[in-house]
């Protein structure tokens, strides 16, 4: 018998970024968005079943991934941690809204596993790439699995990186804040395999919004 193919929410990226196309300084919490533009961010949340970040996110930011500057329903929330290796103390395993933390096989420890589940989350091991780290289709199934059909991604570069990679990216909501960075800051993409223009992913359908001093671009990936 032939097993089910795999299945995939529908993933949107939600980012704030600098002109120069940086989304943090290094190893220190940034936040870029206009008051405007967190309105924004929020109301995205309660328009998705579940928020995902990658562990960087969670050990320098420390976010709470829950809804505040509007109303609206409280997201799930999805970490993605190879090791399993965030603080039992992150805010977002704070009590109130549905957690899981999804690690590699072969990558953590049961007393990782354990301590994780008291702090109240849902773990969840997938298989890992060569490189030991989370495979990303493996863990969007399983995201799947969970019931999240339309899945809000913030970050951080490694996750959204991997994401264009894999040509999984479906919309996006960038927020460009009207500042400059340049270097050691963070950019917001890496290597996503572009060796031609061709190869290129292209935002289409696109909205174009004010928030305050910022510029809301959203739009439908063509990959």
């Amino acid at each position: 018998m032939n097993s089910r193919p795999a299945q995939r929410p529908s993933i949107t990226i939600h980012v704030a970024q600098t002109l120069d196309g940086k989304i943090s300084l290094p190893e220190t919490r940034t936040v870029f968005s206009s008051p405007e533009g967190l309105e924004v961010a929020h109301r995205a949340r309660t328009e998705h079943d579940a928020v995902m970040v990658g562990s960087s996110t969670i050990k320098i930011d420390d976010p709470q991934l829950s809804v505040r500057y509007c109303a609206g329903s409280q997201p799930k929330r999805i970490v993605l941690a190879s090791s399993l290796d965030i603080p039992v103390t992150a805010r977002v395993l704070l009590p109130g809204t549905a957690v899981m933390v999804i690690g590699a096989t072969g990558r953590t420890s049961q007393t990782r596993v354990d301590l994780l589940r008291r702090a109240g989350a849902q773990v969840c091991l997938v298989r890992a790439t060569d490189d030991g780290l989370i495979s990303i289709s493996a863990a969007l199934e399983a995201v799947y699995d969970w019931g999240v059909r339309r899945l809000l991604v913030e970050g951080g570069a490694r996750v959204l990186t991997t994401l264009f990679r894999e040509r999984l990216v479906d919309q996006v909501a960038l927020e460009i804040v009207p500042i400059l960075l340049g270097v050691p800051a963070i950019p917001t993409l890496a290597n996503i395999g572009v060796g031609t223009l061709a190869e290129a992913p292209k935002l289409v359908d696109v909205h174009v919004t004010h928030l305050g001093s910022s510029i809301l671009v959203r739009g439908r990936v063509e990959h």
